[in-house]
């Protein structure tokens, strides 16, 4: 019976690093095409400007 308590806090450790993880994979992508999107922005206006 104490095995299986073991195992089953293992497995939430396990469950709880892999959505930490993916949570902070999905924030990242989120921050780089924020930036994706200025850079984007500043280079058209910087082109419009130069016109």
């Amino acid at each position: 019976m104490e095995k299986l308590k073991d195992e089953q806090f293992e497995n939430d450790d396990i469950i709880s690093k892999n959505y930490e993880d993916l949570e902070r994979e999905k924030e990242q992508k989120f921050v780089n095409f924020m930036i994706e999107i200025m850079v984007s922005l500043t280079l058209k206006e910087l082109y419009e400007e130069g016109d």
